[in-house]
């Protein structure tokens, strides 16, 4: 007979989970994976759909935390009352950051948007396809050639737009809510065919982070999120980021332009728009 744990996984909206792992609590995010011995915690507390992990350290410095986000407020509440008696004695003054481990899940994550690219790749080309074979069998050929060939054109300039978007909002918010710190740089890679030269910083939980950023200077500043160090951003310039901000609008704004010519095309030749064609 099995029997199972009472402290329920926690699940946020983002992807990220938090489960009890006998001695350990585990979170795991798309980059990492955290593990928080039960030893290291000084207490864990929630706060509406929010709970925090706060780590022992010694009198007179700030406690490093971790924390989850936008999950069951129910269920973080269980989750705290669960773990907290389970929390053991330790030295007084313990730095419990040393002992927490990140190990880096970067190549599953890699696999798994590789994966995710590829099935929507597939029901972008699949729904074009039975778009443009409708049109066709209205007579209009030429535009249903048109529609099948412009039609995922559209669709991945408007993802690769909303990607950029996204990325530089994310920039925005990192450089006023995130922990800004100097990079060192370390080597040199390349990235999509790119060369960048390699960064490494070091988080408030004292771990080495890389980061990729195409500069040639000995040290940047990149802004990386307090509860996520991982997620890190190039502080840059602000010619930089405005040009990086145009381009983003840019490539959004012709890929719906491209999506919005492809279904009018598509509607007028339902509806007989086109008779000489």
């Amino acid at each position: 007979m099995s029997i199972t744990s009472p402290v329920p996984v926690l699940r946020s909206s983002n992807g990220d989970q938090l489960r009890f792992d006998g001695d350990a609590l585990v979170l795991h995010r798309k980059t990492e994976e955290v593990r928080i011995p039960l030893l290291a915690i000084d207490h864990i507390h929630c706060q509406g759909r929010a709970l925090t992990i706060e780590l022992a350290g010694p009198s007179g410095t700030v406690s490093a935390v971790h924390r989850v986000d936008d999950v069951s407020e129910a269920a973080a509440t269980l989750f705290a009352d669960a773990v907290t008696p389970l929390l053991p004695e330790r030295p007084e003054g313990a730095d419990g950051s040393k002992l927490v481990t990140t190990r880096a899940v970067t190549e599953s994550r890699r696999e798994g948007d590789k994966r995710r690219l590829r099935v929507w790749g597939t029901a972008v080309v699949l729904v074009y396809a039975g778009l443009g074979a409708a049109v066709a069998a209205h007579g209009v050929w030429t535009f249903a050639f048109l529609i099948l060939v412009l039609g995922p054109l559209g669709v991945g300039l408007t993802a690769i737009g909303a990607d950029m978007v996204r990325l530089q909002y994310r920039s925005w918010y990192l450089r006023r809510h995130g922990v800004t710190v100097e990079a060192k740089r370390v080597g040199e890679a390349r990235v999509l065919g790119g060369a960048f030269g390699t960064f490494v910083y070091t988080d408030m939980h004292g771990m080495d982070r890389s980061v990729y950023v195409k500069s040639r200077a000995a040290t940047v500043q990149v802004a990386y999120h307090p509860s996520r160090p991982g997620t890190v951003t190039e502080y840059g310039t602000r010619s930089s980021r405005a040009g990086d901000s145009v381009a983003a609008l840019c490539f959004l704004a012709f890929g719906l332009l491209v999506d919005a010519t492809v279904i009018g095309v598509a509607i007028g030749s339902f509806q007989g728009a086109y008779p000489g064609y």
